[in-house]
């Protein structure tokens, strides 16, 4: 896999425009959970289903929020901390307030449920930080790199996978070399790279959903106390996340399947497969022409993911072809 985005502050302020448009889209992972988070790879896919925002500048000094996803908000430009619903879009703000003293106005609209999740703040990150760049006459070199910075700020953890699925679209292999976070946080640089469309996909909601950062941190006291197993533990993972690509890199498609039907059980033996989602991969997998079923993201909630037909209760998810785009 190669990095192809680098860290890098914001341009300065060229030909300011009167107001920015800029979309991003959800996504789901496919392999490499949890595992991900300590340097190991991770298949990821942007799923259609898009959070679009509008930006303006203002002159009173002041960020203004109307979303559809929460309640209206007025924010001091001087006073950006990353708080509350709107977190990810304040701390997005904040990266540019130098070059936006007079302010923001900023309208949101989403097709993507949040209470499911499917990357819904990475996709709002992502978005915020391509209009607040180009709001502010710069690019967006460094936007991964950034949105990173934000997240693990906000959550403490984090891999960044569906924040590169938000901004390069398709389906992704993904690395966050653990070794760079230990050695230099401040320039760390994900290794990503396209890979063939995948076949048909569908996700299961089990009706319930525990946020990401909850699962991690519930994980990482685990593992505290028993270092050893859940090291040998991902790095099994990491392998299986590893085999999974290859698959899809030579379009082995039943290797592929192969290899997310055995990340399930690691899964399992993470600890993160409740009952309900134990019940949704079988009904999945028991499904005519479903090739695999496991959990899509960090479990203990939230969706079950079936490669190659959409089970009953399912809902079929498009890959997004594109990440974040702007708009006329």
């Amino acid at each position: 896999m190669r990095g192809r985005l680098g860290p890098g502050p914001a341009p300065g302020p060229v030909n300011v425009p009167a107001h920015i448009t800029a979309s991003a889209p959800g996504s789901a992972f496919i392999i490499g959970e949890h595992a991900v988070v300590y340097g190991h790879p991770a298949m990821v896919c942007a799923i259609e289903g898009r959070v679009k925002l509008h930006a303006a500048p203002r002159s009173d000094g002041m960020l203004s929020i109307r979303s559809d996803l929460a309640g209206p908000g007025r924010f001091r430009m001087k006073d950006l901390k990353p708080a509350g619903p709107y977190r990810f879009i304040r701390a997005a703000l904040a990266l540019f307030a130098a070059q936006l003293p007079g302010g923001v106005e900023v309208s949101v609209a989403s097709d993507i449920n949040p209470a499911v999740g499917l990357g819904s703040s990475a996709a709002v990150t992502i978005a915020a930080l391509g209009a607040f760049a180009r709001l502010a006459g710069g690019g967006t070199d460094g936007l991964h790199t950034r949105a990173l910075r934000i997240v693990r700020t906000i959550q403490g953890r984090g891999s960044g996978a569906d924040l590169a699925a938000s901004l390069t679209g398709g389906l992704l292999a993904y690395r966050l070399p653990e070794e760079m976070l230990i050695a230099a946080p401040d320039r760390v640089r994900a290794e990503m790279a396209a890979l063939p469309a995948p076949p048909a996909l569908a996700l299961g909601y089990c009706g319930y959903k525990m946020p990401t950062a909850e699962v991690l941190a519930k994980i990482a006291v685990a593992r505290a106390g028993n270092r050893a197993f859940h090291d040998a533990l991902y790095t099994r993972m990491g392998a299986g996340a590893a085999a999974a690509i290859a698959a899809a890199r030579a379009r082995d498609w039943q290797a592929f399947a192969r290899a997310l039907n055995a990340y399930q059980g690691m899964m399992e033996q993470l600890g993160v497969s409740d009952g309900t989602l134990g019940r949704l991969v079988r009904q999945a997998r028991g499904t005519a022409g479903v090739m695999a079923a496991k959990i899509s993201g960090a479990g203990l909630g939230d969706c079950v993911l079936a490669v190659g037909a959409v089970p009953d209760g399912f809902a079929p998810v498009p890959v997004a072809s594109e990440g974040l785009k702007f708009h006329d």
